[in-house]
């Protein structure tokens, strides 16, 4: 199966005049991405914009502590003038954010995320039950990691666990990334989905990308800023869109002079989960 990432720009939050809009905007974001299963949210460089160097900052931090199970939140974020208005955004409730649990209730092979504890020498993992939980392997203090029960209680032992050891939605990482081009270039048997007002309409190309995306582990979404599309991103970085195939429309007929970039990216990923799970079906029963 596809893996799913979306880019944006660090530029994403300017046209937000305070912190409270700005972070309702991520929360925004992060709604979106998991709901559609982002694997990635990429933030890449724009160098046509004029913004606050706080905004990245501001943008990752939230971006990363909505995606941290609650019982871990206190625990990786202290106080933070980033966080002030965190606590009045919408939860994600991904499978990965699993709630608190009677620690007997735990089985063997279950996985929950975790930060590694260090007392007198030996690791332990706190992952949110009535206590910390042995840990076996290689780390340090602070790690986050996905930890993974090799025995149940009352012998509660964890170990980091394998990619094939998670199943489902396991949430999204972020990634901030030098340039537009960097980002693109280096995308390796993906897809690479650019949105823009000036391309074309997403229905005259589905087809096409449906059966493209079979073959694809990769699909990277990108948007531009609220400002600057990206033909005017690229060509700042001396390059061209006109050597990507799937530069597409996604809202033809608009109603509105604009489509606001929280606006964009829902809509994009609403309109590509049919796409992609065409795509899946058809991969599968090929």
């Amino acid at each position: 199966m596809h893996e799913l990432s979306v880019a944006i720009p660090d530029s994403s939050l300017s046209d937000e005049q305070t912190r409270r809009d700005k972070s309702i905007k991520i929360g925004q974001f992060a709604r979106a991405c998991s709901i559609f299963r982002v694997k990635r949210i990429y933030i890449y460089h724009d160098s046509l914009s004029q913004f606050e160097r706080d905004d990245l900052d501001l943008l990752m931090t939230i971006l990363r502590y909505l995606d941290t199970p609650q019982y871990l939140r206190k625990v990786l974020y202290p106080r933070m003038p980033q966080l002030e208005y965190a606590g009045m955004l919408h939860p994600i409730k991904a499978p990965h954010h699993k709630p608190l649990e009677d620690i007997k209730k735990v089985k063997a092979g279950d996985v929950r995320i975790g930060v590694i504890a260090k007392i007198k020498g030996q690791l332990f993992v706190e992952v949110g039950l009535e206590s910390l939980v042995l840990f076996t392997g290689q780390g340090f203090e602070g790690k986050k990691v996905n930890a993974k029960f090799i025995a149940p209680y009352p012998n509660l032992e964890a170990v980091e666990a394998r990619e094939d050891d998670i199943f489902g939605y396991w949430g999204y990482e972020v990634k901030e990334v030098s340039s537009l081009g960097k980002l693109l270039t280096g995308a390796e048997n993906a897809e690479i989905i650019i949105t823009s007002r000036k391309g074309s309409h997403f229905k005259n190309l589905e087809s096409k990308f449906v059966e493209r995306a079979k073959k694809a582990k990769n699909i990277v979404v990108v948007f531009g800023s609220p400002k600057h599309g990206i033909h005017d991103i690229v060509a700042k970085e001396g390059s061209s869109v006109k050597q990507y195939e799937f530069v597409t429309n996604m809202f033809p007929n608009q109603g509105t002079e604009t489509v606001r970039l929280e606006e964009a990216v829902f809509g994009t990923l609403a309109i590509l989960n049919d796409s992609l799970s065409q795509s899946d079906r058809a991969a599968r029963f090929k």
